[in-house]
């Protein structure tokens, strides 16, 4: 049996820069790694299975997206298929930190280098792709700048290595919804945005905090109470709190104070102390 790692990435900041005519929005958002992983124990069997540890529905056989990849990756290497898949969940789930699209990625990059490889890069990206916006992202990790709808991705050599808290609110967000209510008065212009990057350049990475916004999370927090609350909690104790992609994960950079910690344990927010990776 072979246990993979699977990396939960967080947002930071989210610029939305306009929609497409397939539906979809074309946004220009950081995506950086951080120290919190599902598990994927993954062996031979008989046929394929994916379990996983949540009981949630959507997360059984064939719904998972990873039962999906697998199934994809048969058919586009006509390789046939056949594991035992358990996925232990710690990534919150609707929580935007990538787990689902994480346990994509990693299963398919394993199995592709188990049969030797029969995908080249360009064609895992581009099978990556056809799975989901954030997957090709995590076929590499680390840190960088997506654009398109995610898949346009630019990576920097240099990682950050802050400690940072999230706080998942116990609320999984609805990303198709949260995308449903953007409005033009959201989107940021290309020039703007060139003004952020450019910024970003010259000064450094550290920038990005200092200029980051998410309209998309903006959004998220109308949508959900409980998202607001903590947002505006964290704010109270003088954090400069951040949403990850369309929520509900809100995030910070440093230690919680145990006020942070106090109350969690009280309105049942999950607290995760982790770092970027």
């Amino acid at each position: 049996m072979k246990v993979l790692l699977s990396p939960a990435k967080v947002n930071i900041g989210l610029w939305i820069v306009g929609k497409r005519d397939d539906g979809y929005h074309n946004i220009s958002s950081f995506f950086h790694t951080v120290d919190l992983y599902d598990r994927i124990f993954i062996k031979p069997s008989h046929n394929l299975t994916v379990k996983c540890s949540l009981l949630d529905p959507d997360l059984q056989e064939e719904k998972n997206i990873v039962y999906k990849t697998v199934v994809l990756f048969e058919k586009i290497t006509g390789i046939n298929q056949n594991w035992e898949i358990f996925i232990e969940k710690n990534i919150p789930v609707g929580g935007g930190l990538g787990g689902g699209s994480s346990n994509a990625a990693v299963v398919l990059q394993f199995l592709n280098t188990y049969y030797g490889n029969p995908l080249s890069e360009k064609d895992l990206f581009d099978l990556a792709v056809k799975i989901g916006a954030d997957v090709p992202f995590f076929l590499k990790g680390g840190f960088a700048l997506a654009e398109g709808v995610g898949e346009k991705l630019t990576f920097f050599d240099q990682r950050l290595n802050d400690e940072l808290f999230l706080i998942y609110p116990n609320v999984k967000s609805n990303t198709g919804e949260v995308y449903s209510k953007v409005d033009k008065n959201m989107l940021t212009n290309k020039d703007d945005l060139n003004i952020i990057l450019n910024l970003i350049s010259e000064y450094g990475t550290k920038k990005i905090f200092e200029v980051a916004e998410n309209k998309l999370g903006d959004v998220a927090k109308t949508l959900y109470p409980e998202i607001e609350e903590v947002y505006k909690f964290l704010e109270y104790l003088g954090y400069k709190p951040f949403i990850t992609g369309s929520g509900s994960t809100v995030y910070c950079v440093g230690s919680p104070l145990q006020e942070v910690e106090t109350a969690c344990k009280v309105r049942n927010w999950k607290l995760i102390k982790t770092r970027f990776k």
